[in-house]
């Protein structure tokens, strides 16, 4: 009710002019987010990593902090990287994750040796 009440002052005060904030949808689901954070296994970040989001096709690089940050609509996803490990050579993390409304989801990705 509240919602109408500000679109009818705003009808009168501009005719034809809305606000954004009068024609929100309360049962729209708020986004939340994934935050990735990929580590060397002696702890420091690693950054340039390419972190993708399907089936929503999304890709970031992580940042020097080592954290990739994505919004998305509530819902099941999965986490994608391909992590350079010396020795095994590469490891393929493909983790799934339940986002949540106004919620952050973190998802931690460990190399075991950054590759030069």
């Amino acid at each position: 009710m509240k919602s109408n009440r500000c679109v009818a002052t705003l009808l009168l005060a501009f005719g034809f002019i809305l606000v954004a904030g009068c024609d929100e949808d309360p049962t729209r689901p708020a986004t939340g987010f994934i935050a990735v954070t990929v580590t060397d296994a002696s702890g420091p970040p690693v950054s340039d990593v390419e972190i993708r989001v399907v089936p929503v096709g999304l890709t970031a690089m992580t940042n020097p902090q080592g954290v990739a940050l994505f919004e998305l609509a509530p819902g099941d996803y999965f986490v994608d990287a391909n992590l350079c490990c010396i020795g095994p050579g590469l490891i393929d993390y493909h983790v799934l994750v339940t986002v949540t409304g106004g919620e952050t989801e973190v998802v931690e990705l460990r190399s075991c040796l950054v590759c030069v």
